[in-house]
């Protein structure tokens, strides 16, 4: 999955942020999140809609200080994911997350943490097989040969499951969708959400 060139995003109309929103994009590791984040955030701007993306790989070093890469280490994360985004969302901004969110009840519990209607589960829908064979950190070699040597890797797909999803709202079939008709198809979502809405002319 390859990021579309900013000139195959049509103008289109401004929009206005009505009220702040909390998009978290979420998927295993490879699946295409910062591909459609960082499509998304394009398009938004082009629209005149204030943005910030946290990547997952980024933002991870600015909150997950002391915090490994555990199953219950990844739930404490996505806590402090939770108070950054929440916090953020009462701003008129839009948040973009692209991290990892292996849990249902990770999710779950960041959607009870979020004011109603200000927040949204995106699901980056890749076949496992699929992110394994695009692995283009080597993160899925690495620990298959970390698991030969009898280790614990805690690698998202691996030893650590990724629960798919029992609560969303947006999928992305990324097999099938390109990031700027993914991009597209979430904006679409935050305007029936009734976070955005045409800017006056």
């Amino acid at each position: 999955m390859q990021p579309d060139s900013p000139t195959d995003i049509p103008p289109a109309a401004p929009l206005k942020v009505e009220r702040g929103f909390a998009l978290w994009l979420f998927g295993p590791p490879a699946a295409g999140k910062t591909t459609v984040a960082k499509v998304l955030k394009e398009r938004l701007e082009k629209l005149d809609v204030p943005v910030v993306l946290f990547d997952g790989d980024v933002t991870r070093g600015i909150v997950g200080e002391g915090i490994g890469r555990s199953a219950e280490d990844r739930v404490l994360l996505t806590r402090r994911y939770c108070s950054l985004t929440s916090y953020l969302s009462d701003s008129r901004v839009i948040i973009i997350l692209a991290a990892i969110n292996h849990t249902n009840a990770q999710r779950a519990y960041a959607r009870d943490h979020h004011r109603k209607g200000q927040f949204g589960l995106v699901w980056i829908n890749t076949p496992m097989e699929t992110c394994m064979e695009r692995d283009p950190k080597g993160l899925y070699v690495k620990a298959r040969e970390a698991i030969a040597r009898g280790e614990s890797p805690n690698v998202v797909g691996l030893d650590i499951a990724f629960e798919d999803p029992l609560d969303h709202d947006v999928v992305i079939a990324t097999e099938t969708e390109t990031p700027e008709a993914a991009s597209a198809k979430i904006v679409d979502f935050l305007v029936e959400a009734g976070s955005l809405k045409p800017a006056a002319p």
